[in-house]
């Protein structure tokens, strides 16, 4: 009876330091991302597909975003065709909006606001 319940002990506490350890990973990883926020971007169009890489054609869609949403963009891509924007759209968690070249579907904000704007 005494192994059984050392052992549930020991399972136990591998399981809190393993949650404990992700859970610091995960701080630090979304403490990078919002130290590296260049600016704001604000949807201006009805909806815009949130992708995990900069390529409309092989890369799956996340989510959508709509009109009028606000973003901070931790990166900036500029392709031949479209303006790419890094942001970040749940805690930890970024992906790529493209924006047209000729008529921009986002409105940069906040520039001056943020530490690292350029």
């Amino acid at each position: 009876m005494r192994k059984i319940i050392t052992k549930i002990a020991i399972c136990i506490l591998f399981y809190t330091l393993g949650f404990i350890s992700s859970n610091i990973y995960i701080e630090k990883r979304n403490e990078k991302i919002k130290n590296n926020v260049l600016y704001q971007v604000k949807i201006d169009v009805e909806k815009i597909n949130l992708r995990k890489e900069v390529d409309l054609n092989k890369s799956s869609i996340i989510k959508e975003v709509y009109k009028d949403e606000v973003f901070d963009v931790v990166k900036y891509f500029e392709g031949n065709s479209y303006n790419w924007y890094n942001i970040i759209y749940e805690e930890g968690k970024t992906g790529w909006i493209a924006s047209g070249k000729e008529n921009s579907w986002v409105k940069v904000e906040n520039k001056e606001r943020c530490s690292n704007g350029k």
